[in-house]
């Protein structure tokens, strides 16, 4: 069975388990400000893409987190919070979608401005997928190719 992973099952899964693992919404990253406060924003970019090997795509993502605490003045604690609520929560391999996890080991927070805090880390992925052409022909595996030395054929 092909496990595909598309950019938008990983953006979606970050997303999902920050909003779950804290309880807080997750804001739409378009959205400019004001922010609603308590939430996240979430952004991802595209780090790396090409192929791992003949079946398998590699897939490099770099997330940047944004907290926006409940106030812009004296938030330490409730980073604080957040920042081991997060951190905590990446301990187990992360699910992305059923057969493909990752473990991110290396968060990075930094407090940015008032009551702003900046989460980012960044993960690797070797996932199938399936080139399929305009008449639906897919990634079969070739046939071995036998040639007759003597009849040339």
């Amino acid at each position: 069975m092909i496990t595909v992973v598309t950019l938008k099952d990983i953006f979606k899964s970050v997303c999902d388990h920050i909003s779950k693992v804290t309880d807080l919404p997750v804001a739409d990253s378009d959205m400019e400000e004001p922010v609603i406060r308590p939430s996240f924003k979430i952004f991802m970019d595209t780090v790396k893409m090409g192929l791992f090997s003949s079946a398998l795509r590699q897939v490099k993502v770099y997330f940047n987190i944004y907290f926006y605490s409940s106030k812009r003045k004296h938030s330490k604690g409730e980073i604080m919070y957040i920042k081991d609520k997060i951190a905590i929560s990446f301990f187990d391999p992360f699910e992305i979608k059923e057969n493909c996890c990752v473990y991110v080991d290396d968060l990075e927070f930094e407090k940015v401005a008032d009551g702003i805090l900046n989460c980012s880390f960044n993960f690797e992925i070797a996932t199938e997928f399936r080139n399929e052409n305009k008449d639906g022909i897919g990634n079969e595996v070739m046939e071995d190719l036998y040639v007759d030395e003597k009849s040339g054929k």
